[in-house]
């Protein structure tokens, strides 16, 4: 079997969920947006991915403070945001500076807001779903 090669979001990535997604945490089958997390091929994968809260083309860096846990559905739907509606990308952002500043899972209060975020997100890409 050939080696196994994982770039360098993919290792932070692995840094990053013993600290925000221990086993044992309650919110560990969702991500920072309520999106759930899923490796069945059969509901379809939607698997943690990497979001840099500052960009790196703005001067991100490849950090801890400066990443957020996101499946790829999430991601991609903040992505689309980010071009419909910045201020509330932004704002998304600034709540995973908050998540990030704790520096362990999010407590139940922040959940709650990540569901809002949840909808809010949807209304703003998919505006006639979310009335």
């Amino acid at each position: 079997m050939g080696n196994i090669y994982k770039n360098q979001n993919q290792i932070l990535l692995l840094e990053l969920i013993p600290i925000y997604m221990p086993p044992d945490y309650q919110y560990s089958t969702v991500d920072w947006l309520f999106y759930p997390i899923s490796q069945s091929k059969k509901s379809g994968i939607n698997s943690l991915t990497l979001h840099h809260v500052t960009k790196v083309a703005n001067g991100g860096t490849l950090c801890i403070e400066n990443a957020a846990l996101l499946t790829k559905r999430a991601h991609q739907d903040l992505n689309t945001c980010e071009k419909r509606d910045h201020i509330l990308y932004e704002e998304i952002n600034d709540f995973f500076r908050e998540i990030i500043s704790y520096r362990k899972p999010p407590e139940d209060y922040l959940m709650r807001e990540a569901k809002e975020y949840n909808y809010a997100l949807k209304s703003a890409i998919h505006p006639n779903r979310y009335k």
